[in-house]
């Protein structure tokens, strides 16, 4: 079947010094059947002398593909026909319908022939560009693999067979569950040695403490521009690195400003409220006029602490954000 093309035909033409009245219009295709032939294609035009800005829609139908010709003049009222145009035009055939695409397949690394890869889809659609599924990826080995993919018509063709490189990195072992914790002030003693240091209890050993509290009985009384040393123990028996911790002397203002943590009110009759602004948790350990611990948790978003039971003074809080700083604040109760 042929595509059906409309051709439309703007006329130009140009008389002589004098203009004449245009009256009548013709065209042919490919055969010119001389002057006014009754088998010409005839332009109904209405009494004019320019006919430059006129288009027309001439009929392609049934043209046989390729390129042909079309002639097209004019005629005015004293019988003179003009001089006859020609435009060239291109005929194509339409392209053959798109099969429906029925199934996706793919494979790792080696070809096992058509048809036996692995079902990536099956269905019915013309066009899969935007399909995605997930390789199985269990038999693939460590390092650089190639994962091809194709796709099946209706009619049962396959279509080309498409790859990407593919990176598989072996799953890491388990990480041991942490079991112990110890800190000591490194400005009051020198490293103690594995083991030796103030042990802090681990409630619930896991491989990441981050949101774990962990609480010792001997109080550790930190000051300004003391530096707290802290490591881990995991159940393979293997210590962490030595990690330092400043600890910065900062009013509630600066805590604010600075850090991004609020604390509220400041003097306080009932309790606390902590907020950090970024939303990420804080942990807060806050010690009593006696040097007594009474709270230690790790707090997220906006949290107000109840301290309504304990006794009117000033207490120490230590508010531990940052990995290497801790903030020390001195709040009042009345």
């Amino acid at each position: 079947m042929l595509r059906a093309t409309l051709w439309l035909a703007a006329l130009a033409f140009f008389g002589s010094a004098k203009a004449q009245t245009i009256v009548h219009g013709e065209y042919f295709i490919d055969q010119d059947n001389g002057f006014g032939s009754p088998q010409n294609g005839q332009l109904v035009i209405n009494a004019t002398t320019n006919v430059t800005d006129t288009t027309y829609t001439i009929d392609l139908a049934g043209l046989a593909p390729g390129v042909h010709t079309i002639g097209v003049r004019t005629k005015d009222a004293a019988g003179h026909w003009g001089l006859t145009n020609f435009t060239p035009v291109l005929i194509t055939e339409p392209p053959p319908p798109i099969d429906d695409l029925v199934e996706v397949e793919y494979f790792l690394n080696q070809d096992p022939g058509l048809g036996a890869g692995t079902t990536a889809w099956v269905g019915s659609d013309t066009d899969t560009a935007s399909l995605t599924f997930t390789a199985d990826l269990t038999d693939a080995t460590a390092g650089v693999n190639t994962l091809f993919v194709r796709s099946r018509t209706a009619d049962g063709v396959w279509g080309h067979t498409n790859h990407t490189a593919v990176l598989v990195t072996p799953t890491p072992p388990a990480l041991p569950v942490i079991d112990r914790v110890e800190a000591f002030n490194l400005t009051d003693e020198p490293d103690p040695g594995f083991g030796n240091a103030t042990p802090f209890t681990v409630s619930d050993p896991q491989s990441n403490l981050v949101v774990v509290t962990l609480t010792s009985d001997l109080p550790m009384i930190l000051l300004t521009m003391d530096t707290l040393a802290i490591r881990s123990h995991d159940a393979d028996g293997k210590w962490s690195q030595t990690n330092f911790v400043s600890v910065l002397e900062t009013s509630v203002v600066v805590l604010n400003t600075a850090v991004g943590i609020s604390v509220y009110p400041n003097p306080f009759t009932e309790g606390i409220t902590v907020k950090t602004n970024d939303g990420m948790p804080v942990r807060v350990v806050l010690y009593d006029p006696q040097g007594k611990l009474v709270h230690d948790k790790l707090l997220t978003g906006e949290t107000h602490i109840d301290l309504q039971t304990l006794a009117s003074g000033t207490y120490t809080a230590f508010f531990w954000k940052d990995l290497e700083r801790i903030h020390r604040v001195q709040l009042v109760k009345q």
